[in-house]
């Protein structure tokens, strides 16, 4: 988990609205925070960054990263980065890190806005085009990272999370109560269904989308909706083995980092079937964390206790206290 923000328009913000936006990111992003500033003729854009470094550690993939007119901030991890690189490469790409960062800026100037339809990971990243003067905002296909935005008339502000936003732009957020209302009624299910937010005028770039801001131009689309294709053809044995094949690719792909990676293990068959994949077929050293629910309607422990005794791992057993 990284944090980023930025700001495009005629403004030029204050240092302690920089530094006060970062440092609040920091727990989202502890290894390094950095910021930048690219002044044009009529407008300015900031783009600043908090790293939790997971692919490539040294500190020459630290964010805004720049390469010729291109400059990247980016939270999230493109998982079949290797493969991406090892294509722009044969087109005569060079590389200066072992990032998913850097491959992700250089499929950019490949492929232009494309290069979504590359991707195999979650993400919310900005870059900057200094040759087109553009702005490319872009969230993953499914939203699994966040990305807040506010338009106002000298700019337009975005981040990570709401704080990231106020604290860069310096204003008063007011509660949008028809939202608030709406989701006390309707619950969790409802929260999707807008790109609004619990405040007014601050909106959620939507899943699957992205956002582009020229100097006379701002358009947002949908790059992806997902499909549902039926093949009645298809044997139950050969859906089996399509399903198993898909599910040990996408375990295999989420555990390059170069860092440890940990599991959450609730109890139930999926991640249970995670874990035992990791540590099994592909010989991983995993490390469980489980929620324990004093509760006996949610607590898993009989069956958590069960898949760590049949991989042998360690594991942390962490009892939710209700005082």
């Amino acid at each position: 988990m990284c944090g980023i923000a930025g700001y495009i328009g005629k403004k030029n913000l204050y240092n302690s609205n920089i530094i006060k936006t970062l440092n609040s990111m920091r727990y989202r992003g502890p290894d390094n925070q950095s910021w930048l500033k690219i002044e044009k003729e009529n407008f300015n854009v900031y783009l600043l960054h908090s790293r939790l470094s997971i692919i490539d550690l040294d500190e020459r993939s630290n964010q805004p990263f720049k390469f010729e007119n291109y400059t990247i901030i980016f939270n999230g991890e493109i998982y079949n980065y290797i493969e991406i690189r090892e294509k722009l490469e044969k087109f005569g790409y060079r590389f200066l890190t072992n990032s998913d960062t850097e491959v992700l800026l250089k499929a950019y100037i490949e492929y232009g806005e494309n290069c979504v339809h590359h991707f195999n990971g979650m993400w919310a990243f900005a870059i900057w085009d200094d040759h087109k003067e553009k702005l490319f905002l872009s969230r993953d296909r499914f939203g699994e990272k966040p990305l807040y935005y506010l338009n106002e008339n000298r700019g337009l502000y975005f981040g990570s999370e709401v704080k990231a936003v106020r604290n860069l732009s310096s204003k008063k957020l007011s509660i949008n109560y028809n939202y608030l209302k709406r989701y006390l009624v309707y619950g969790y299910k409802f929260l999707n269904k807008t790109n609004e937010t619990f405040f007014n005028h601050l909106y959620r770039l939507e899943s699957g989308t992205n956002m582009i801001l020229e100097k006379n131009n701002h358009k947002t689309y949908k790059y992806w909706r997902p499909k549902i294709e039926i093949n009645k053809n298809l044997s139950y044995n050969d859906a089996l083995d399509h399903a198993r094949k898909h599910f040990l690719n996408s375990i295999e792909l989420r555990l390059r980092s170069d860092v440890p990676l940990a599991f959450c293990l609730s109890g139930g068959i999926d991640s249970a079937s995670i874990v035992s994949i990791a540590k099994k077929y592909f010989n991983y050293d995993v490390v469980t964390f489980s929620i324990i629910d004093k509760d006996e309607r949610y607590n898993e422990l009989d069956n958590i206790s069960e898949t760590i005794k049949d991989l042998n791992c360690d594991h942390f057993l962490i009892e939710l206290d209700y005082k």
